[in-house]
């Protein structure tokens, strides 16, 4: 294993609110690979959500209290996509009046999501974790197209004891959970999804996986309302394995 070091733990808010355990397996795999995870209650949302509502002000003020949470010179590790994209995409531009250049730039740098910190940071492919099923790995549109590109979550996958990883990159669409879609749009954020699941339910897939919480928790709901018989599982829940 690589060096142990003490990293930043941020814990999105949906996963906090409504999946707390997924908080613990991801704290569980940095641990097994030896690293010390400080945590701050006092965090909050990173801001996405606001900011993307148009709310601007509230989302600078939730970065700010981000930042004045945490030691920007750590690994700040995220177990979602989306709040990890927004904050390396977005934060140099919300905050560039609110901090010197190089303490931000220092914090964006040191922002990785879970799979991407395992992999290409910490160079470990390979967790010797068990996850006996068929599992199908949903990237997210924030895994594909806001956060930096990279195989991290499949290269884990792939490298999981008794898991039969199934992808389709023509899968690969939004499932409309994330922004105001869904709420604007639900018939078509409904539609959408149900192509989705459709097409993975095809494939005989027992679980459905992915690095984004919202998307995970937008397929959960699905599959309750439809009574679509999938089970619907975080990334980091898999990784913690046995």
């Amino acid at each position: 294993m690589a060096d142990s070091k003490i990293v930043n733990l941020y814990i999105p808010c949906q996963m906090d609110m409504f999946q707390s355990g997924t908080a613990y397996s991801a704290m569980s795999v940095l641990e097994r690979i030896g690293d010390r995870c400080q945590y701050f209650e006092e965090q909050t949302c990173c801001g996405c959500r606001f900011y993307l509502e148009g709310e601007i002000v509230y989302a600078k003020d939730l970065a700010i209290n981000v930042l004045d949470c945490y030691d920007e010179k750590l690994p700040f590790i995220i177990p979602d996509s989306t709040c990890a994209g927004f904050m390396k995409t977005q934060y140099k531009h919300l905050l560039k009046n609110a901090y010197t250049p190089t303490k931000l730039a220092t914090f964006i740098q040191n922002v990785h999501e879970l799979c991407d910190y395992i992999v290409n940071v910490k160079h470990i492919e390979c967790l010797n974790n068990y996850f006996g099923h068929k599992v199908f790995y949903f990237k997210s549109c924030s895994a594909r197209n806001v956060y930096p590109a990279n195989d991290a979550p499949e290269t884990l996958l792939r490298n999981t004891r008794g898991l039969e990883l199934l992808m389709d990159d023509d899968i690969h669409g939004c499932c409309g959970a994330n922004g105001r879609f869904s709420k604007v749009n639900p018939a078509a954020a409904e539609s959408l999804m149900g192509e989705i699941v459709s097409k993975i339910i095809n494939m005989g897939v027992e679980y459905i996986t992915s690095t984004d919480i919202r998307c995970l928790q937008h397929l959960d709901a699905y599959k309750v309302a439809h009574g679509v018989d999938v089970e619907i599982i975080h990334i980091a829940d898999i990784l913690k394995g046995e």
